[in-house]
């Protein structure tokens, strides 16, 4: 599946989306152009070959699936008729497709769908997309190229019919479906070859807009308005002009002074313009969650007291209200709240119980227990973070906080460019750091498996027999309910905040300015906004 590592601390802005409409002479409202910035540069619209945010967001305006999300957020058919119930003890998708087109025009078929889950995956395709299709039959052998792609479990049904067959059911299957796989348009891909989705020129697109004026190397570029989109009659915004900026305080520049009318805002960027931007102020939770990593190859850092001292020394309602400052939420676990419901209809955390609760008479007893283990009155450990400011302020709480409560305890810190962050974890070159991991889909075995055995993040391989036993009991899905599924996820949440295989910390909030000419502008809690439904008032 598609995920994400995530620097902790404020949130960066990922994508800083400032939409407006000054410059242009026409009254018409259809004839306004949407003005809007990013923060870097769109890399590729081949939808086999993204792997950045930007890209991402790209392609989610140009390029549509089987299924959708809507401004909302709400899983809708796209170029499948409809919302499907799959068979086979729900491994077996057989779709009915739209008869849609491409926007020059040609026919999106059954056929563009396969060669696209085939090209993924093949190897000599190289793409780090190919595991959004691992769930599929054959995929390990024609990852592998021991099996031709012909091999994979998918296959046209005829010119508008589709099947998809998984090696196994997968309960949250139609958020993949929505937001991870696409078609590729194969007569563009067989005279264009290598070029496919590079630029402007060489761009494929079936949804609602098409991307103009852009190479990878452009730091501008437009969307226009797909005429031959199927859903073209309720596009309202014609054309979208991007152009990239290096910073929030940019953006919160142009929306003070009235030439755009939506930003995106972090960190201390928030709390500046709470006052004076009241109602234009849009704070909603983002699927993000923000850990501690532990190195397990490291003596103090593997200690289980030590860490559960120095989590119950850290008040995450004070880190979240006055460090960050940003709308952001204190953890009550790996999982995200307001992903999914527990089996009591309310949200998944209720019930997994308040082990990330500041407590300093249990931080001072566990820590007593550390010094014991560890053989030493004054214990001296590093916190790894990356390096900007927002970074280094959560950090600092981190490090003051801790010591204040746990006198003998000292805590340095190091800061470091994340992508050396990463590494130093990868290589087990730390003792313990901070981390954020986001997802495309509504389930928290996502979360869940960043402690995993074999999990994608977990860097240094920390095990724990009752939590894995777990693990795997959620991922044997057959003949599993939905209820069985969460209380088992949430069985699996209150362990990990007792073990301590990672620290919950803080979940990301999504906070933007947002003026009142525009409407149908939202932000999902995964995914992205949909500028197809945006209008002006």
């Amino acid at each position: 599946m598609k995920k994400r590592i995530l620097a902790l601390s404020v949130p960066a802005v990922a994508i800083a989306l400032v939409l407006a409409g000054c410059g242009n002479s026409s009254s018409k409202s259809s004839d306004k152009v949407l003005q809007t910035t990013a923060q870097a540069n769109v890399e590729t619209v081949d939808p086999n070959r993204v792997t950045d945010v930007g890209s991402d967001l790209a392609v989610t305006q140009t390029v549509e699936g089987l299924y959708k999300q809507n401004n909302k957020g709400k899983i809708v058919p796209s170029v499948a008729k409809k919302i499907v119930k799959p068979t086979d003890n729900g491994k077996v998708y057989t779709f009915n497709l739209k008869q849609t087109k491409w926007s020059d025009g040609s026919a999106v078929t059954a056929q563009d769908f396969v060669a696209s889950f085939r090209r993924q995956v093949e190897p000599k395709t190289k793409s780090q997309r190919a595991a959004h299709l691992e769930d599929l039959v054959n995929y390990s052998g024609v990852a592998s190229g021991k099996l031709n792609p012909d091999k994979l479990g998918v296959k046209a049904l005829g010119k508008y019919k589709l099947q998809i067959t998984l090696s196994h059911k997968v309960p949250y299957y139609n958020y993949v479906l929505a937001t991870q796989l696409f078609p590729v348009n194969r007569k563009d891909l067989s005279k264009w070859g290598t070029k496919y989705g590079t630029s402007s020129k060489y761009a494929a697109a079936n949804g609602a807009y098409v991307i103009k004026d852009w190479n990878s190397s452009k730091d501008t570029w437009n969307l226009v308005k797909n005429k031959n989109y199927y859903g073209a009659g309720h596009v309202k915004i014609n054309k979208i002009h991007f152009q990239v900026v290096k910073t929030p305080q940019t953006g919160l520049r142009l929306f003070q002074s009235k030439k755009v009318q939506e930003t995106q805002l972090s960190g201390s960027y928030v709390s500046m313009v709470k006052k004076q931007y009241k109602k234009d102020l849009v704070v909603s939770k983002y699927g993000q969650q923000a850990f501690l990593t532990w190195n397990n190859y490291d003596k103090t850092a593997k200690n289980l007291n030590l860490r559960r001292a120095i989590s119950d020394s850290l008040n995450r309602k004070v880190l979240a209200s006055d460090v960050l400052k940003d709308g952001s939420q204190p953890a009550k676990s790996i999982v995200p709240s307001g992903e999914v419901k527990g089996s009591n209809g309310k949200d998944f955390n209720t019930q997994v119980g308040n082990g990330l609760a500041y407590n300093a008479t249990k931080a001072k007893a566990y820590f007593k227990l550390a010094q014991k283990e560890l053989g030493k009155k004054k214990i001296t450990i590093q916190l790894l973070t990356a390096d900007t400011d927002a970074y280094k302020a959560v950090g600092e709480y981190i490090q003051a906080q801790a010591q204040k409560v746990l006198p003998g305890l000292t805590i340095s810190i190091k800061s470091i460019p994340l992508e050396q962050e990463i590494s130093a974890f990868s290589d087990h070159n730390y003792q313990f750091g901070t981390l954020g991991w986001s997802t495309d889909f509504p389930d928290p075995i996502d979360y869940l498996n960043i402690a995993a055995k074999g999990g994608q993040i977990n860097f240094t391989n920390w095990t724990n027999a009752k939590y894995q036993k777990v693990i795997d009991q959620i991922n044997d899905t057959n003949g599993q309910t939905a209820a069985q599924r969460v209380k088992l996820q949430q069985k699996a949440a209150k362990i990990l905040n007792q073990e301590q295989g990672v620290t919950p910390l803080y979940q990301y909030a999504s906070v933007h300015l947002v003026s009142s000419d525009l409407k149908g502008l939202s932000y999902p809690l995964i995914g992205y906004q949909k500028y197809e439904y945006v209008s002006w008032k």
